[in-house]
């Protein structure tokens, strides 16, 4: 083992050390024998603290620990750090002040503290390593510690850097003196490793952690841990995912158009709905508005026509009718000449008397025939007051009299309507009205908010030029999910102050309180800003907070709607009244509130169930609760209606009773009378009998003349009747032939429009649908009735124009406030509805379609040469990976791992789920033929690939972990050694060291961690690395001698220096690879000593030391 055995290698060859740790007032040197060198002493003495002096100059801070060798493997902090070193920390005492344990330190003021390291390549070529430190007063803050690091080829002395380091640091000095030197500065100390590595010809900056970790091997206790830690380049998953994610972007930014132009068409396709649905209806409107407004017209003149037939048929009728009476006159002629004849025989055959006689005769029937009527008329009015019995007698009349006097004297006082009844009237009338209005105010509206708050908005909107939409009540954006909508009634409870609510953004605040200052709003209204910057919403805390239970309208205005509410109303919804008590703010089902610590509330105005009082959300649901309130409310109208009525008609039959009961009470019996009146008609009939019954020829012309009589009075009757028929009909061809006149005078005039003819079939066909006989006396009565229906249809088309009005504001105003650079030069509403269809056929034509296919072509460029990357840079990480461990087993079989044995490193894939389930993700992205692929495709691969790149670029703990574990190709693999004979055989394998004593498990290590020192310090063809010192802090504590020989010996054969601590065991097993020893000492405990000794046991002298 010549000290010169390996000539061309960089091996540590001497350590300056000042005011590091124990090493305090003086610069203490150790010469590394290049064979080998051994550092012992006495536990405490200062060992580790000169390796930790090593490690910190050529150790990146970031991997930096101190006293691994006393850590192990445990993850605890480390209680030293450059500031403890610099400062010289040496114990640690109790501070009764702070009441905690406090170091003591050797150099409490301004201080300095520095370290050289000198490397020899065994050709007389020289590096020097330093590093220098400066604490300013008594600080003990890192951010308060500077540091010089200098890299030199020359030999470069502790003393000669002291000045540039003693009253603070002086880097440009430093630099200006050693012009050819590398200097970095406070932590800033890259370029410095980066020329440490080039000299020492290390391809991998993890090569300097892995060296550090070598300090302590038995720390080193696990395979993957070794393997994967520092044996591994970070693989270039990382690099690509990075890169992935910074390209994602171009991707992301075209999906989130398409997506937009999407959100545009869904919206702009339901305002062609809600458009069509206006020019229908409005069409329809317009429609019926014509037929009704012509229809005066048509029936006009559908009656001119009527009665032009009316005068026709009039005509022809009066025509006969004049001649009818021409012959009733001639027939009433020859009777009254027969009747003459007849007369003039009775007198010549001396019937004077009897014509007397007859003519008495008929006044008496004539009286007698009125009293008849008289007392029928009288009998028709008794039964309709109730007396059913007709008196018979002056003497029943009588009394009849005196019964009806005193009822009607009884019933002076009223009995209609009381005032109770009449103001249940009113009010059931007043519900009706407010309950109609209130529906017809919701289906035009579309809103639940109460109409008189709608109306106060609608004129706050149209003084200040928006859309009332712009400020929505709260209520218009809030419903209760229907899984929760038991709660519903609750909710409302919690919610209505808020829910009533109108939300006025900031920029229209100044003219909305100048209006409502101005303006007498006659009722309460309550409104609230809501800025433009929006804070996010608190959090939940509890599952069945009312928040959870309910949806929020994605508007303009919706995330500060969410935020005030889970400010203002994080209500807990509980089962039980006892469960209030658990809870600062809570609600039960039935509407019991807990509004505070202290405060209780419950508001039984109104049952927790109506709806029809409900105002979030739910239009149906509530247009329902308003139906059956209306029923409710008409069925009581109906019901006050019919008491008011009957008292009414109770009262006014009363009133015709007693106007029957007065009317009787001015007649007399004599008017009644028909047996006084009928004895009369007797009496003289039998006079007549008398006086012919003796004269059988006055008998004969008697009996003559009374026939010709009944003739006469026949022909008489005829007469008169046709000549009445006459008058009737010259009447109505009169009336006829004015009213005919006066219609073609207004269409002479103008007054009357023009129908279409299709225009009167269909009024005609409606005329027809309500009555099939259409006649002059009914036709406007059925015109009346098509009327009331072309109304009533008129505003049901209007009311759903109306309403696909407001739907068409509504939506035109939310494209309007989501795209405002779109629909810069639209306004919100029907007039400008055509411009907004525009950009919907813009979108629908050109714009998705463009978009989509851009999309579609990065999805698959990024997919292919990203993910597909990715993805086959993980799936070859294995095979790339056993390539790596090849050189490495080359290694293994120049020494026995054991007597005949060697150990062979076998690298076996064993990726996790979380993995495998990655990699069938990436799989989905990249699978199938694009040119087969839809739009659904190819949103279904790129959402997978979003939530990849989110999970990628996710500052969350869990994401960092997934991301690792998915992108880290090291851990997808496990390690496992075989100990094999010198024909190949298995024997043995190790996993990962387990089921081994410690002190084979510091073999297995110390073997596979020469191995991948080798890996990382040399080239692939080198015998040995161009870098050579290791160094091993107690690295066989738990191997026995044969193991630690043969460990070493692995180290030497992979041609490393060693530089060896140890507690002054295991002296004679390490004696022959080394050529010197530094013994360390620290009696005092706060100042080590360094001795040089050769290995024949002689003094070299106290120190290499020099103040």
């Amino acid at each position: 083992m010549s000290e010169h055995a390996e000539p061309r290698q960089w091996r540590l060859a001497q350590v300056q050390l000042a005011n590091w740790g124990t090493f305090d007032k003086q610069i203490s040197i150790v010469n590394i024998a290049r064979k080998g060198h051994l550092i012992t002493g006495p536990s405490g003495s200062g060992k580790s603290s000169l390796l930790d002096a090593i490690a910190c100059v050529l150790t990146p801070d970031k991997w930096l620990r101190f006293n691994l060798a006393a850590q192990g493997s445990t993850s605890r902090s480390d209680q030293r750090s450059l500031v403890s070193y610099v400062r010289g920390a040496w114990t640690r005492v109790t501070d009764d002040d702070q009441d905690r344990v406090v170091s003591k330190y050797l150099r409490p003021s301004s201080t300095w503290s520095g370290i050289v390291l000198r490397f020899h390549d065994g050709e007389g070529k020289t590096l020097s390593l330093a590093r220098l430190f400066f604490l300013k007063g008594s600080s003990v803050s890192a951010r308060d510690l500077g540091d010089i690091c200098v890299l030199e080829e020359t030999e470069l002395d502790l003393i000669d850097l002291q000045k540039y380091a003693a009253g603070g640091l002086e880097t440009k000095k430093l630099k200006a003196d050693h012009p050819a030197a590398i200097v970095t500065s406070n932590g800033t100390h890259t370029k410095f490793y980066a020329r440490l590595r080039r000299a020492f010809g290390i391809e991998n900056e993890s090569a300097l952690q892995l060296l550090h970790r070598t300090q302590s091997a038995k720390s080193l206790d696990n395979l993957d841990r070794l393997f994967r830690d520092f044996m591994l380049p970070v693989p270039d998953t990382f690099e690509i995912a990075d890169t992935a994610v910074q390209q994602f972007g171009d991707l992301r930014d075209a999906h989130a158009h398409v997506v937009e132009l999407r959100k545009q068409r869904d919206l702009l396709l339901k305002l062609r709905t809600a458009s069509e649905e206006y020019d229908t209806c409005w069409a329809k409107h317009v429609d019926l508005n014509t037929l009704n407004d012509l229809l005066s017209p048509f029936l006009k003149r559908r009656e001119l026509a009527m009665l032009n037939e009316q005068q026709q048929h009039l005509r022809r009728t009066l025509a006969q009718k004049r001649a009818q009476l021409e012959e009733n006159r001639a027939e009433e002629g020859r009777a009254e000449s027969e009747l003459d004849t007849a007369t003039r025989v009775v007198r010549q055959s001396g019937g004077a008397e009897v014509e007397v006689l007859q003519a008495t005769l008929d006044g008496a029937r004539n009286d007698h025939s009125a009293t008849e009527n008289r007392r029928r008329r009288f009998e028709a009015q008794l039964q309709s007051v109730g007396i059913m019995r007709m008196p018979q007698t002056a003497d029943e009349f009588a009394e009849l009299h005196t019964e009806i006097a005193a009822e009607t004297k009884s019933q002076e006082q009223s009995v209609g309507a009381s005032y109770e009844d009449n103001d249940r009237l009113a009010k059931a009338r007043r519900d009706v009205r407010e309950i109609e209005a209130q529906i017809r105010t919701l289906r035009q509206s579309g809103s639940t908010v109460p109409d008189n708050l709608q109306r106060v908005r609608q004129a706050i909107a149209t003084r200040i030029g928006i859309p009332a939409e712009s400020m929505p009540f709260a209520a218009e954006l809030i419903e209760v999910k229907p899984h929760f909508k038991e709660w519903t009634g609750a909710i409302e409870r919690v919610l209505r102050p808020f829910a009533l609510t109108m939300l006025v953004r900031s920029q229209y605040l100044p003219a909305v309180r100048e209006w409502v200052d101005n303006n007498e709003i006659r009722g309460r209204l309550v409104y609230e800003e809501v800025a433009d910057g929006i804070e996010r919403p608190q959090p939940v805390l509890h599952r069945d907070s009312l928040i959870n239970r309910i949806e929020i309208a994605d508007s303009a205005v919706g995330a500060w709607v969410s935020w005030a509410l889970s400010v203002r109303y994080n209500y807990v919804c509980v089962e039980t009244p006892d469960d209030l008590g658990d809870h600062s703010r809570a609600v039960t089902i039935r509407g019991q509130m807990k509004t505070s610590a202290t405060r209780y509330e419950k508001d039984d105005r109104r049952g927790i169930n109506d709806r029809s009082h409900w105002v979030l959300g739910d239009r149906a649901g509530k247009l329902s609760a308003l139906a059956d309130r209306l029923k409710e409310a008409q069925e009581e109208f109906n019901a006050a209606q019919e008491v008011v009525d009957a008292a009414t008609r109770q009262e006014q039959e009363r009133n015709i009773r007693r106007g029957r009961l007065e009317s009787i009470l001015d007649g007399s019996w004599a008017e009644y009378d028909t047996v006084s009146s009928q004895k009369k008609v007797d009496s003289i009939e039998q006079r007549l009998r008398t006086l012919t019954s003796g004269d059988a020829t006055l008998s004969r012309a008697v009996q003559a003349e009374q026939k010709a009589k009944a003739a006469y009075d026949a022909a008489r009757s005829a007469t008169e009747d046709t000549r009445h028929e006459v008058r009737m009909a010259e009447r109505d061809l009169a009336v006829c032939e004015e009213k005919a006149g006066e219609i073609k005078a207004r269409i002479a005039a103008g007054e009357l429009e023009d129908v279409p003819e299709d225009t009167a079939t269909r009024l005609e066909e409606r005329l027809r649908r309500e009555k099939r006989a259409i006649r002059l006396d009914n036709i406007h009565e059925v015109g009346q009735r098509v009327s009331t229906a072309l109304q009533k249809e008129k505003d049901t088309a209007r009311d759903a124009a109306d309403r696909a009005s407001h739907q068409v504001t509504q939506l035109t105003t939310e494209f309007k406030e989501r795209w405002e650079a779109v629909a810069s030069d639209l306004m919100p509403g029907v007039e400008d509805r055509a411009g907004f269809l525009r950009i919907l056929d813009e979108i629908l034509t050109n714009g998705l379609p463009t978009y989509e296919t851009r999309f579609r072509k990065l999805l698959q460029e990024r997919s292919q040469d990203l993910v597909g990357e990715l993805l086959n840079e993980i799936m070859s990480a294995p095979n790339e990976i056993r390539d790596r461990v090849v050189p490495i087993n080359s290694a293994l079989a120049r020494k026995p791992f054991d007597e005949a044995r060697f150990l062979h490193l076998r690298v076996k894939t064993q990726r996790s789920a979380v993995v495998e389930d990655f990699m069938g993700q990436l799989r989905t992205i990249v699978d199938g033929s694009w040119d087969d692929q839809d739009m659904q495709t190819a949103e279904s691969k790129y959402a997978v690939l979003a939530e990849i790149m989110r999970r990628f670029d996710s500052g969350e703990h869990v994401d960092k972990a997934w991301r690792n574990q998915c992108l880290d190709t090291r851990t997808h693999v496990k390690f496992l050694a075989d100990e094999v004979d010198e024909h190949g055989t298995v024997r043995a394998t190790y996993d990962s060291g387990a089921a081994m004593s410690g002190g084979q498990q510091q073999k297995l290590v110390v073997f596979c961690l020469a191995a991948a020192l080798r890996y990382q310090l040399a080239q692939r063809d080198d015998d040995v690395p161009l870098y050579g010192t290791v160094i091993l802090d107690e690295a066989f504590d738990k191997a026995d001698t044969r193991y630690t020989r043969m460990a070493l010996d692995i180290f030497v054969e992979f041609g490393f220096h060693l530089v060896l601590a140890t507690p002054q065991k295991l002296l004679q097993t390490i004696e022959p690879y080394v050529g010197a020893v530094t013994e360390i000492d620290n009696p005092t405990r706060q100042l080590s000593t360094v001795a040089n000794i050769d290995w024949s046991g002689h003094t070299a002298g106290d120190s290499d030391a020099r103040s």
